[in-house]
C-alpha cells in the first residue's frame, strides 16, 4: 500500500528523537555534565553532535583519560616513559587544537610531568588562562611504579609562570590547586586575587612568597597547604574575613598566625607548635594532629583550648609517656566541647601508671561533653625501672553531662582500667559504654598496629570481670 509523501515527513518526524531538536545551550549544558571522555564518544552518535564536545567547560586532562591507562601500571622502563609522555602530550594538543576556547570553566592536569615540559604546561595554561577558566588544577605528582617511587628532586620541579599571578591572568581565577610544582610570584606582584579556593600540596614555595600571596586573597574561603617547603613561620598579617576551612598538614612550621574571623573548620597536623587564630576566631569543628613520639599530652590541654576555646566537635591525634608525672601548666578549658575523639599511642614502661592516668582530666577541661572517644595505641615494652613511681592523682569531679563514652584498644593494663573505672564513677549522667580491646585507630607511623591474641583476650577477661552492668545499673555497657 502506498503511503502519501505528507504522510511519510509525518512518520519520519515522529521517529526522529526528541533530544535531536533541543537547543543547542541545552545539548551544551547536557554535554558539560559528560566527562571529557563520555563527551567526545557520544559525538559519534549523531553527525549533529559531531562538534558539541569542543565546547566542553570541564577539560581535565589524565592518563586514564587520554591513554586509556590507569595510575600505578607505568612500567619502569625510562624509554617507554618518555614515549608515554610523549603520546599524552601529543593528544592534549590535538584537543586544545580542536576546543574552542569557550564557556571553559575548569581545566585541569594530572600528570607526571616536571620543568623538562615546561614550554607544554605553559602553553597549556595560557589556553586555560585565555579561556577564562575559573578552576585550575595542575597535578604533577611523581610516578608511582611497581615496589618504588621515583625520587623527587625540588629543581626538577616546574615553575608556574608569572603572569599566571598577574591583574589580568588572574582576573578570572577562583579556584587553585597544585600539587609538585614551584610556586614563585613576579617582583611586580601586587594582586588582588579573586581566589575562593587555595589548595597546595607538596608545593616548593618560600614563606614571604605565600604569606604575601595570602595577603591578596581577600576573597579566600577554603585554604590547604600540605607539605609545603621550606616555609617556617606562617603569618598573615592581613585578617581573611571571609575564610570558613583551613587546613594545614605536614608543613615544617614553628608559628602559625592566621586572623580568620569566621573561620568553621580547622584541621592542623605537624608538630606541636604555637598557634594564634584571633581572639574573634569560632571554629565549631577541628582535627589536630600532633606527630612525634614526644608526650604532647600537656600541650593538648593547656595550649590548644587557647586557639581552640569555642570549638564544639574536637579530634585529637597525641601521644603518652607513661613516666610523665602531672601537669607543669595550668590546664585550660573547652567550653564548648561537646563531642571529643582522642587517639593516644602510649610509650614507656607498662607497670608506670603516671602519664595513662592524666587522661582522666577530660572531664575536667571539658565541662560540657557529651560524648568521648578514647583510642589508645599501646606501644608499651615490660622494661623494669628501679625509680620509685611517684603517682599522681586525679581530684574527684563529677561530671553531668558526659552520656556516652566509647574506648578501644584496651589490654587490660592497670592503667587502663584506673582511667575507665574514674570516668565511670565521675559521669553521672552516663547512659552507654562501650569496651573493645582490639585497636581500632590507626597509627600516624606504622598504620593499623598488628595485635596479640593474648592482650585482646585479656583485654576482654579484664572488662568483663570488672564492669559489671549490676555495679552501675543506669549504664548500658558494650564489651566487644
Amino acid at each position: 500500500m502506498m503511503l502519501s509523501p505528507v504522510k511519510c515527513t509525518a512518520k519520519r518526524s515522529k521517529s526522529e528523537p526528541v533530544i535531536h531538536s533541543l537547543p543547542e545551550g541545552i545539548m551544551h549544558d547536557i554535554i558539560s555534565r559528560l566527562t571529557l571522555k563520555d563527551a567526545v564518544r557520544a559525538s559519534l552518535v549523531s553527525t549533529n553532535w559531531r562538534r558539541l564536545w569542543t565546547c566542553h567547560s570541564n577539560l581535565c586532562f589524565d592518563s586514564p583519560t587520554i591513554l586509556n591507562r590507569e595510575y600505578g601500571t607505568i612500567s619502569r622502563s625510562s624509554s617507554r616513559r618518555g614515549r608515554r609522555r610523549r603520546r599524552f602530550i601529543r593528544r592534549v594538543d590535538a584537543i586544545l587544537e580542536s576546543h574552542s576556547s569557550t564557556g571553559l570553566r575548569r581545566f585541569g592536569i594530572t600528570f607526571a610531568l616536571d620543568a623538562r615540559h615546561t614550554e607544554h604546561l605553559d602553553r597549556w595554561l595560557k589556553f586555560a588562562l585565555d579561556s577564562r577558566a575559573s578552576e585550575i588544577a595542575v597535578n604533577l605528582f611523581p610516578v608511582f611504579y611497581k615496589g618504588f617511587v621515583r625520587s623527587y628532586e625540588w629543581e626538577d620541579a616546574y615553575t608556574l609562570p608569572s603572569h599566571m599571578f598577574s591583574s589580568q591572568g588572574a582576573s578570572y581565577i577562583e579556584s587553585l590547586e597544585l600539587v609538585f610544582a614551584s610556586l614563585k610570584l613576579p617582583r611586580d606582584f601586587y594582586g588582588p586575587l579573586k581566589l575562593r579556593v587555595l589548595d597546595l600540596q607538596s608545593v616548593h614555595v618560600s614563606e614571604g612568597d605565600l604569606e604575601l600571596l595570602l595577603s591578596k586573597c581577600s576573597s579566600l574561603e577554603c585554604l590547604r597547604l600540605g607539605r609545603c617547603y621550606p616555609v617556617l613561620n606562617l603569618k598573615v598579617q592581613k585578617p581573611l574575613c571571609r575564610l570558613r576551612n583551613l587546613s594545614v598538614r605536614g608543613c615544617q612550621l614553628q608559628v602559625m598566625e592566621f586572623s580568620a574571623p569566621n573561620l568553621a573548620k580547622f584541621e592542623y597536623s605537624g608538630q606541636a607548635i604555637p598557634i594564634t587564630l584571633g581572639e574573634s576566631m569560632k571554629p565549631t569543628e577541628a582535627t589536630v594532629t600532633l606527630l612525634g613520639y614526644d608526650d604532647t599530652l600537656e600541650h593538648v590541654f593547656t595550649e590548644l583550648p587557647k586557639t581552640l576555646s569555642h570549638v564544639e566537635t574536637l579530634s585529637v591525634n597525641t601521644c603518652i609517656n607513661t613516666e610523665v608525672v602531672g601537669f607543669s601548666n595550668c590546664l585550660m578549658k573547652f567550653t564548648h566541647l561537646i563531642k571529643l575523639e582522642v587517639t593516644v599511642s602510649i610509650l614507656g614502661d607498662s607497670r608506670i601508671r603516671n602519664g595513662i592516668l592524666r587522661l582522666v582530666s577530660l572531664l575536667e577541661v571539658a565541662p560540657l561533653l557529651q560524648r568521648l572517644e578514647l583510642n589508645m595505641l599501646p606501644h608499651v615494652s615490660v622494661g623494669f625501672s628501679n625509680e620509685p613511681e611517684a603517682y599522681w592523682h586525679f581530684r574527684p569531679c563529677a561530671h553531668s553531662h558526659l552520656e556516652q563514652f566509647e574506648v578501644s584498644g584496651f589490654i587490660g593494663l592497670r592503667s587502663q582500667l584506673e582511667v575507665v573505672l574514674c570516668i565511670l564513677d565521675n559521669a553521672v549522667a552516663l547512659r552507654r559504654m562501650s569496651v573493645e580491646p582490639r585497636v581500632t585507630a590507626h597509627d600516624r607511623v606504622f598504620g593499623h598496629l598488628a595485635e596479640f591474641e593474648l592482650d585482646i583476650r585479656r583485654g576482654r577477661e579484664c572488662a568483663l570481670g570488672l564492669f559489671s552492668p549490676k555495679d552501675y545499673p543506669g549504664v548500658q555497657i558494650e564489651i566487644f
